[in-house]
């Protein structure tokens, strides 16, 4: 056999990823925070770069040894909370322990999980490490088992919710011997826990009511997580004449300024080396420039798009948005969606119906009798059939699916357990179990 080989010449186009193009596109997805970060960078490395003061009459201060994202920046609405720890150390403050007693109730302090429990090994640690007596150790405990919120320094669930119990003066001996089988109902099965507690079935169901209503991670309230409120990226306002305009918010967009009198400068010295590095620093500047000016016209291009697919809802005629798709914003202002959706992310618009990400415009289209309604439509409508149901009435997926299309609204039955399982709605057995355990108008009949 004889192999012929040849050689072919073809010709394609290819997009060349140059660094200035890779910036330009990680500009364009990054939030206004991070933007600032990135520009503060550029401008420590270009010496002909420099802040100029944002619209709000603010410069971003330089720091030295500081992570622009550490999240400490001046500039940056963010709330931090009083810690746990923090507010029972404020607390006990009142309990006037002895300096013995201070030791170890620090210590238990120190052990104190986010959730509000006590470490498992919190009170042998005190016993080894500050050679405390384990009497005295469970004594202090008991006395910071007191403080507020009621719960905190509890060692298990059911001392947590003991200690809630005996804040309310409801801590009977029916509630602790329905703690001591917690395991019993958690499954539900009011029956079985009736006969371990020696009690009627009714009485059970009272202490389950309340138990429901106490809070099994009362430090979490603590959280000292950073609260980053929304920041918008563009307003969108009604004009007189009907319709809205879409603006950027450029109140917490940073703004450089290039120093060509610097370049001059240079320039006249007749230095090559240093005129080729201002000329390298003059170019990276107007890309720059450049990249940050096509970002916000693009923002405003998708921005505008979306508003314009969902006029009814920012008019108030529409109470959930219409389906819309990143390849049909992408169509109607003549952009690749892969832009699109780079634009999308972590970015959001103010409107007068309230803030916004981007992404909440996104919606999935489900068929109706009226034409199409979003996927955020549908599930609404899910959440008013379950929340109409009563212990009677409780509906299965499938009646669930019977009811939609009642209404006009086509779905398959996977597609309703999808989104009831997204809300967290439990099952309609789970839903029919609860009804019965809830007292509410009437006793549940047997």
């Amino acid at each position: 056999m004889t192999l012929f080989l040849r050689l072919v010449q073809t010709q394609r186009q290819t997009l060349a990823m140059t660094p200035q193009l890779m910036q330009a596109i990680k500009l364009l997805q990054m939030s206004n925070l991070e933007l600032e970060a990135a520009v503060r960078e550029e401008v420590d490395k270009n010496p002909l770069l420099t802040l100029a003061p944002r619209a709000d009459g603010r410069v971003a201060p330089r720091r030295e040894g500081m992570s622009e994202l550490s999240g400490l920046d001046p500039f940056a609405t963010v709330a931090a909370r009083t810690t746990l720890a923090e507010h029972a150390t404020r607390e006990m403050a009142a309990l006037g322990l002895t300096r013995t007693e201070r030791r170890i109730a620090d210590w238990l302090v120190g052990s104190l999980e986010d959730d509000g429990r006590l470490a498992e090994d919190a009170v042998e640690g005190a016993v080894v490490h500050l050679g405390a007596a384990r009497a005295e150790v469970e004594a202090v405990l008991a006395r910071l088992q007191t403080l507020a919120p009621a719960g905190i320094f509890a060692r298990s669930l059911p001392e947590c919710l003991a200690l809630q119990l005996a804040d309310r003066g409801s801590l009977t001996r029916l509630a602790r011997a329905v703690l001591d089988n917690l395991q019993l109902v958690a499954k539900r099965d009011v029956r079985r826990l009736a006969e371990a507690c020696g009690a009627d079935e009714e009485d059970v169901l009272d202490v389950l009511a309340e138990i429901r209503a106490l809070d099994p991670r009362p430090g979490l309230q603590f959280d000292p997580t950073p609260v980053q409120p929304i920041e918008p990226d563009v307003v969108v306002r009604p004009r007189a004449a009907g319709g809205f305009v879409v603006v950027l918010d450029t109140t917490r967009l940073p703004r450089v300024l290039v120093d060509a009198d610097y370049h001059a400068e240079i320039a006249a010295t007749g230095d090559n080396a240093a005129l080729s590095f201002a000329n390298q620093c003059l170019r990276s500047a107007h890309w720059l420039t450049r990249s940050l000016d096509q970002r916000a016209r693009t923002i405003v291009k998708v921005a505008s798009a979306i508003v314009s697919r969902q006029r009814a809802f920012f008019e108030g005629k529409a109470e959930h948005v219409a389906p819309l798709t990143l390849r049909e914003v992408a169509e109607d202002i003549g952009m690749h969606e892969s832009t699109v959706s780079r634009v999308v992310s972590n970015k959001a618009l103010s409107s007068p119906r309230g803030v916004f990400p981007f992404r909440a415009f996104f919606a999935v289209a489900i068929d109706s009798a009226e034409g199409t309604v979003s996927a955020d439509a549908v599930r609404a409508q899910i959440r008013r059939i379950v929340d109409a149901e009563t212990a009677g009435s409780v509906r299965s997926d499938d009646e669930i699916v019977k009811t939609l299309k009642a209404s006009g609204i086509v779905i398959a039955r996977r597609t309703v357990a999808k989104y009831r399982e997204a809300m967290n709605i439990p099952s309609s057995v789970e839903r029919r179990r609860m009804a019965r355990q809830t007292p509410s108008e009437g006793r549940p009949r047997r």
